[in-house]
């Protein structure tokens, strides 16, 4: 196994001791260890692993998709809507959780609870609620990410032969755009409604993009898209 150079070994360790430093670097340390230590060993098992996240995660939008599934989206959002700023925020949480597979019901009511809020709610903190749900919602897509890697990493993956084209070029397009511009890319198809995000969320999991930035770009830009719902619906629509 080849040594590491002396300037990234001497930088590695001043980077570990100014994170023991703080109590909280000293957790995270320990936590990473734990985990390196305690992880699979073989790519079966790392897969088995992320696919177990992948669920974890997944479990509590996957209840409240099928609240909404059985009740109607006119029920849904007036259950919801019940919960005040905590039905907007799982309402939007369990709308963008489910990766590819596609709920216009849910995700309409979800985006009309935080539109219509603004008679009853406070518009800024609506917005927030429903943001800060859809981004959570969306790591769902980075977890994804990181389990196709490692399976891709076993035997190729292939879509339909007439949808494998069309992907292929979706998937380059949006690369290009992570690879140039990470961050902006992240928040502008997080900001504006489109079927997009769902492969820059992918890409960014595969290729182990730094998770706090992804988390950082995308919660800007739902918390951006829910202010704009919030104070489109109390100005425009409801008011």
């Amino acid at each position: 196994m080849r040594e590491l150079p002396e300037e990234v070994v001497a930088a590695a360790t001043e980077v570990r001791e100014r994170a023991e430093e703080t109590r909280a670097g000293r957790w995270a340390i320990g936590v990473y260890l734990w985990i390196m230590d305690h992880a699979p060993k073989s790519t079966r098992g790392r897969i088995l692993a992320a696919l177990a996240v992948c669920l974890i995660v997944l479990a509590p939008s996957l209840a409240l998709l099928y609240v909404s599934l059985t009740t109607g989206e006119d029920a849904t959002q007036s259950w919801f809507g019940k919960l005040g700023y905590a039905g907007i925020f799982l309402a939007n949480l369990a709308s963008t959780a489910t990766v590819f597979i596609p709920v216009p019901g849910l995700t309409a009511a979800a985006q009309a609870l935080i539109a219509s809020s603004g008679s009853s709610l406070n518009p800024l903190w609506a917005g927030i609620a429903g943001g800060l749900g859809m981004a959570l919602g969306e790591i769902t897509a980075y977890v994804a990410g990181m389990a196709a890697s490692l399976i891709a990493a076993e035997e190729e993956i292939k879509a339909p032969k007439r949808l494998q084209p069309i992907l292929d070029r979706i998937s380059r397009w949006v690369n290009w755009l992570m690879d140039h511009y990470g961050m902006p890319t992240l928040f502008t198809l997080s900001a504006v409604p489109n079927v997009f995000f769902e492969f820059a969320g992918l890409t960014a999991g595969a290729t182990r993009y730094t998770f706090w930035r992804f988390l950082t770009a995308v919660i800007a830009g739902k918390v951006t898209r829910g202010l704009l719902l919030a104070y489109i619906g109390e100005k425009l629509i409801f008011s």
